[in-house]
């Protein structure tokens, strides 16, 4: 029975997360858009959480925080689990580091930095996180980081 009761809740879950966007503010003219790639995870937006603690194991891919434009600060670091072999894996986590960024309305932003292709790189890049938020139409960076040890 409390598998049932389980397995209905994580349905009902994965339901609310098919769309991949989490919304601080409604689309409109005046938002922007930030594109994230599954292995990063913020934990804040302008010091309010905006991560489903479900929605990483429910779906893969990249998701999309829609917020009101302005100037903005979001915590993010790189997390992602590895496989080892068929029983094993390994979960590999950054530092936080915190970037500011002023978001004009309408554009749409993206995290930049490229994804680890094995684990040997992804300990690298834990070890070393260090990325940058990126206008999604020129690729130019737009931010700068606020003061990370």
């Amino acid at each position: 029975m409390g598998f049932v009761v389980i397995f209905g809740c994580l349905l009902i879950l994965q339901g609310c997360t098919k769309g991949k966007t989490c919304k601080t503010s409604k689309h409109g003219a005046q938002t922007a858009n930030l594109i994230v790639p599954n292995f990063i995870e913020i934990g804040s937006l302008d010091g309010e959480s905006v991560e489903n603690l479900f929605s990483r194991i429910i779906y893969e891919g990249e998701r999309e925080v829609v917020f009101p434009a302005g100037t903005h600060s979001v915590e993010l670091r790189y997390n992602d689990i590895w496989d080892i072999d068929d029983n094993d894996h390994e979960k590999i986590i950054s530092r936080f580091i915190t970037l500011r960024f002023d978001a004009k309305p309408g554009n749409i932003y993206k995290i930049g930095i490229d994804a680890p292709k094995d684990r040997e790189s992804a300990w690298r890049l834990a070890s070393h996180f260090n990325a940058a938020i990126v206008d999604a139409r020129t690729g130019k960076t737009v931010s700068h980081s606020s003061g990370n040890p």
